[in-house]
This record gives structure tokens, C-alpha cells and sequence, in this order.
């Protein structure tokens, strides 16, 4: 029963951090740029990508590619402008949607540490709080890290995602510590 609590209390600690990390703290604002000429952009897009998707300009498949078609696109590289596009064709603006995803995966987050740091038998509460603040530090380094060195992703948008991950499982790992505690 403490496990799922922990779970709880560290998926909506979570959830909360996110709503105060994207919405309230400067450094989501700062990751996203707007992009010049954004009308003209926007509808070449509309014209010539139908689908959802993520997308990556220039673009090559490694597994066909021949010794030809990888130098052209080491050329397409080198002379730019190269990028990866997430693209929605529609999207509402409401985001209510869109919230229950984001809650039940920091729920299973949670869960799932919580596992974890109750199978180990940790003490400390400090030393519990730094074993779930450990797990934020992995999940950067493992995802935004890899993301800011293979496609460009900014350095804002790196801070951004180290004040999210961090600030998240910091403050999961305060509220989880403590109902964590290993039965004697």
C-alpha cells in the first residue's frame, strides 16, 4: 500500500512540477523560437505534409542509402539547413486533452520507481530523496541529452528539459521519501 501512495503522491508532484516548470518558470519560454516568415511556412507545410509525424530535413534511409546517395546527403548536411520537425497537420488549442496522457505517464513513472526504491530498503530519507532525484538525472541525461547531441536540439531547450526532469523528481522524491519508509 505505501508503494502506491508514494506512486500517487509522486505522479501528481510530478503532474503539478510540470504545470509550474512549463507555465510559471522562464526557461520553456526561451526553448521554442518563433520561426521567421511563419505564414510562408506554415503553408508549404499544409501543401506538402499531410500526414502527423516526425520528420527529418534533409532526410536519407541509412538501410537503401548508396555510397552516392550519402555523399549528397552529407552535402545537404554540411551546406544546411538541416532539422528535425514534429508536425500536427490539426491541433485544438485545448489542452485538456492531452492532460490525462501526461498524468498517467508520471503516474506510472512514479509507480515504477517507487517499486524500485522500496525493493532496495533505504534508510535514509535523504539518501531515498537522492535515489529518486537520481532517476530525473537519468531520464535526461538518457533523453534530452541524446536529443540536444543527434538533432540539434537548443541549449535553452536543454535547460529546459534539466529544470523540468530535475525540479520533477526532486520534488517527487521529497514527497515519496517520506512515505517510503522500510518497514523494520
Amino acid at each position: 500500500m505505501r508503494v502506491i501512495l508514494a506512486a500517487i503522491v509522486g505522479g501528481l508532484l510530478l503532474f503539478l512540477w510540470g504545470f509550474v516548470a512549463h507555465t510559471l518558470l522562464p526557461f520553456s519560454e526561451k526553448a521554442m523560437k518563433p520561426v521567421p516568415n511563419e505564414a510562408a511556412v506554415i503553408e508549404s507545410l499544409r501543401g506538402n505534409v499531410t500526414e502527423d509525424g516526425v520528420y527529418f530535413i534533409p532526410y536519407m534511409n541509412y538501410m537503401k542509402a548508396s555510397e552516392a546517395d550519402q555523399k549528397a546527403f552529407a552535402e545537404k548536411l554540411a551546406t544546411g539547413p538541416s532539422g528535425l520537425l514534429v508536425l500536427r497537420t490539426k491541433h485544438d488549442m485545448d489542452m485538456i486533452p492531452e492532460l490525462p496522457n501526461e498524468a498517467a505517464s508520471n503516474l506510472i513513472a512514479a509507480l515504477v520507481v517507487a517499486f524500485v526504491v522500496s525493493g532496495l530498503g533505504i534508510r535514509g530519507y535523504g539518501a531515498r530523496v537522492r535515489t529518486i532525484f537520481a532517476f530525473g538525472v537519468v531520464a535526461w541525461l538518457s533523453i534530452s541529452v541524446s536529443q540536444w547531441t543527434w538533432y540539434g536540439f537548443s541549449n535553452a531547450f536543454l535547460i529546459s528539459d534539466l529544470v523540468d526532469q530535475w525540479g520533477g523528481w526532486l520534488l517527487a522524491g521529497l514527497g515519496m521519501a517520506a512515505i517510503l519508509k522500510p518497514t523494520r
